[in-house]
């Protein structure tokens, strides 16, 4: 006889819990049973963490794994994209008013177009942070998605400077944009970057050549050798060092030794016997 799943007790026992005193604490998790009833005090199963709400994953509350100056940088965006909404907001309106006056639309056009392309940079660059996404966009380095970001929103606040009605919104977008440039430059959302494998891209870094112009450094290439080159002349062999003190040292030849004489055409024969005829 075998024991039933999750019970305890010796496989001959009938009754899993023990006779004397109380029982054990086992595990009591029943999966085909989710409102089934417990002994009270008795465990119940692992408690697993609760998941992260809408607030904490898009960055609008702190949470758990992630650091603070990541957070900081979250909530800056998202006062920056509620700015640049009320301040589009505001000119939708009074561009409706001036074109009751001049019947025309086309600041109505323009400010809900500029408007919407400001949100639209706002969000893709609290998505990348929010998702740890930031090597979608491809760059080795991934402080350079925030200088496109943050250098186009901060154009975009330095002309709201040119109205009296958007100065108060271009300061609070202003006051933004350095506030996360700012702790873009922190230790811990440096580490952040680095050790996220989704703020990194997926490319492999190009290999740039050296100052010789090859890939890799050192490398000599041999010398082109030319199909109809001549022959390169032998190259002179070394000295021949003098002979050391005691060695044999072979007699040189005469200088004025005669040269040879030519040898008969036909065959010899040795000294004593009969030579063949001429």
């Amino acid at each position: 006889m075998t024991n039933p799943p999750y019970a305890t007790g010796p496989a001959s026992d009938p009754d899993p819990q023990p006779r004397n005193g109380t029982a054990a604490p086992s595990f009591q998790y029943r999966p085909h049973d989710p409102y089934g009833t417990f002994t009270p005090g008795q465990p119940t199963g692992p408690v697993l963490p609760p998941a992260p709400t809408f607030a904490q994953r898009w960055g609008i509350l702190a949470m758990e794994g992630r650091p603070k100056q990541v957070t900081w940088m979250l909530q800056l965006l998202w006062i920056y994209l509620a700015a640049a909404m009320l301040l589009m907001l505001l000119s939708l309106a009074f561009s409706a008013v001036l074109a009751s006056f001049f019947g025309s639309g086309a600041g109505i056009v323009l400010n809900l177009v500029f408007g919407l392309l400001v949100a639209a940079v706002t969000l893709v660059l609290i998505w990348a942070i929010a998702r740890e996404s930031l090597g979608r966009f491809g760059f080795q380095d991934p402080h350079v998605a925030f200088y496109i970001g943050l250098g186009f929103l901060g154009l975009v606040s330095l002309c709201g400077f040119i109205g009296a009605l958007r100065v108060p919104f271009a300061l609070v977008q202003l006051l933004a944009v350095l506030g996360v440039s700012g702790l873009l430059f922190t230790k811990p959302v440096a580490a952040w970057l680095r050790e996220r494998p989704g703020n990194q891209s997926n490319k492999a870094p190009e290999q740039r050549p050296d100052a010789d112009g090859h890939l890799f450094p050192g490398y000599q290439p041999p010398p082109p050798q030319w199909r109809d080159a001549a022959p390169q002349p032998p190259t002179a062999s070394p000295a021949t060092p003098p002979p050391a003190p005691g060695a044999f040292n072979p007699p040189a030849p005469p200088a004025n030794r005669p040269p040879t004489p030519p040898g008969p055409a036909g065959p010899t024969a040795p000294r004593g016997w009969p030579q063949p005829p001429q």
